[in-house]
């Protein structure tokens, strides 16, 4: 569950405090220390189900999206499942990501209207996501191993220990190169990222909030990425999650989209 609580949310305020890496550490080990925290904390949940509703809030103008989402772990690595059930107009549209033991990233979709699944291209993976400020790279969270870590600091986040870590893209195509990471160090649980731009323009945030703890798991139950251009922003509120439901490989095949 906390894999979804790295997709990420909540704005940090307190006090920043100097600090250093522990005795023995570089910046670049601390930093990557914590991320794999992070993440080692973020499995054995197995499979779970939830309900997802999404606002794209822009100006005036509110959008909504409701969708049921399924989610497995695997020796393969992980498969997210998405199927909108409002509104009426999108309704039977799906979303599936697959995040391979290796790093490899695969994702597909399928659209009621034309009958088809079609698999999402690695150009259009910043793309926006159901006309959502989150891209369709954001959809499926990376692996460890696609960046460089450094420790920025000590700082606390919230009231509670935390830590910045910056994080750089091995992959020289990606949009968003640099970001930084707000990390909570109680629980080790992701609170903001900072994404910037190959010519180091800050462009976008996204915050998590409201953890609820369900079972081992820390679930972030309300997830906001704003646009900083023009502070359009969508949200995202989870419910109803729940863990072993019995989901199968089966479940997130492509040839099941549309079924």
């Amino acid at each position: 569950m906390r894999k979804i609580a790295e997709l990420s949310q909540v704005l940090v305020a307190g006090l920043m405090v100097a600090g250093a890496p522990l005795a023995g550490q570089d910046a670049t080990s601390r930093g990557e220390e914590i991320v794999r925290e992070v993440e080692r904390r973020s499995r054995g949940y197995g499979d779970l189900e939830a309900g997802l509703v999404m606002r794209i809030l822009e100006g005036d103008r509110e959008r909504i999206r409701e969708m049921h989402v399924r989610g497995l772990e695997s020796e393969d690595g992980n498969r997210t499942r998405m199927t909108l059930e409002q509104p009426a107009d999108m309704a039977g549209t799906e979303f599936l990501s697959a995040l391979e033991d290796d790093g490899e990233r695969h994702q597909w979709i399928y659209l009621p209207a034309a009958r088809r699944v079609r698999r999402i291209s690695g150009a259009r993976s910043s793309d926006s996501f159901l006309g959502s400020h989150f891209t369709y790279d954001d959809m499926t969270p990376p692996k460890v191993e696609g960046f460089t870590y450094r420790w920025i600091r000590d700082e606390e986040i919230s009231g509670q220990p935390g830590a910045i870590v910056e994080r750089t893209s091995l992959d020289d195509r990606t949009e968003y190169p640099r970001q930084l990471l707000w990390i909570e160090t109680e629980r080790y649980v992701l609170r903001r990222i900072e994404f910037f731009t190959s010519e180091g323009e800050h462009r976008r945030s996204l915050d998590l909030e409201q953890y609820l703890e369900i079972g081992e798991f820390w679930l972030a139950g309300r997830m906001t990425m704003v646009h900083l251009e023009d502070s359009a922003r969508t949200i995202l509120e989870w419910s109803d999650m729940r863990v072993g439901v019995g989901l199968s490989a089966r479940d997130f095949e492509p040839s099941r989209l549309g079924r």
